[in-house]
Parts: C-alpha cells; structure tokens; sequence
C-alpha cells in the first residue's frame, strides 16, 4: 500500500530535521531550532487535507501554521518581523475564508510561498548578524533553514516563481558548501539573496 503524499512529506522533512537538530542547542531562538520549520509541515498539510476533501483538518493546519509563525517572529529583527507579518495577514485572509466554505487553492498557494519567503528572508538576516559576530557555524545553520523554506516553497511555487526559488536555493547551498570566503565576501553575497527575495516578493504581492 503507496502511503499518502502527506506522510512522505513528514517522513523526509523530520529526518532532515532530526540531522539540523543535533547540531543546535534548544535555548536558541525559534528561527534557529527544529520549530523553524513547524509552519512547512502545518502549511503543506493544510493543503494536501484540501486536496483530500478534508475540510476541517485544513483549516486546522493552517490556524496552526499560522501560530507557528506567529511564534517564530517574537525573535525577529523589525525589518524581517514586517515582512513576516505581511505574510501572516494574507494567511490570516484565507484562514477566514476557509472557515466560511469560500477556498481557492492557488490563493493558499501563493501565500505559502509569500510567508515561506519571508520566513526565509529572516534567516538570511540572522545569517548575517552571525557572520559579523564571526560566529560562521549559527550562520551556516540559519542559512540550512532558509533552505529548506525554499524548498518547501518550490512545492507551492508555479512557473517563473519556481525557477526564481531554484536560483535563490541554488545560491544557498553554494554558500554554505564554500569555505573560502571572506566574512566580507559572505555578508555581499547574503545581501545579493536579500536583494533578491525582495524582489520575489514584489512579484507575489
């Protein structure tokens, strides 16, 4: 018997979780532990429950979700805190429209991959800080969970948007694989993928 997408999905997120997690402490912020990527799981939940005509169990997945974010930003720089926040309302939108029987699948599409994005944008800049405190390990581990938002952001990505996602996760991964850089070099080329989710950004809004 094939198990459902939804139970791959968790299999495969929580044993890289499991990998991430031994490397971290449980007194570090929620965007730097395996709550990081609680709204992944609860979001794309949320949408294979859709997909399954289960109604309720969407809706509660992303209530959830939603929470889960809503967690993760108590940490946050203001500039990464706004952009998460933007993200939560249009969330917030569907979760109410979801809850009076109106749904459109695309809208809850679209805005997994605005706040994921976010979220995303977020660890660049926590990335970031740690490089300029010389402290290369936290920054590498920021940017692992930024790659993983990206990736669960290409399962909701269509067209051009997912191509944008490649190139962003492709810059990522590169950057933590290289042990050549400057903490200078580093911090231009965490500044370029800032640039660049914002730019994604404004095609989303």
């Amino acid at each position: 018997m094939k198990a459902p997408g939804h139970i791959l999905f968790l299999i495969g997120t929580f044993g890289v979780l499991f990998g991430v997690g031994t490397l971290i402490e449980h007194t570090q912020p929620a965007g730097l532990t395996d709550e990081a990527l609680e709204p992944d799981i609860l979001l794309s939940n949320s949408r294979t429950y859709f997909e399954e005509d289960a109604h309720g169990r969407s809706v509660m997945h992303l209530y959830n979700a939603i929470e889960a974010i809503k967690k993760i930003e108590q940490d946050l720089e203001p500039e990464s805190k706004e952009k998460v926040d933007r993200a939560v309302v249009q969330l917030e939108q569907i979760l109410q429209d979801m809850s009076g029987e109106i749904f459109d699948v695309k809208k809850l599409n679209e805005a997994s991959v605005k706040a994921l994005n976010a979220l995303t944008y977020a660890e660049l800049k926590i990335s970031e800080h740690f490089v300029e405190s010389h402290e290369l390990g936290k920054a590498k581990l920021a940017l692992k969970y930024g790659m993983l938002h990206v990736k669960h952001a290409l399962v909701f990505a269509e067209g051009a948007k997912k191509e944008y996602e490649i190139s962003i996760y492709t810059e990522m991964d590169s950057l933590i694989e290289s042990d050549e850089l400057s903490d200078k070099e580093i911090i231009q080329k965490l500044e370029r993928m800032i640039e660049d989710l914002d730019n994604l950004g404004l095609q989303l809004d």
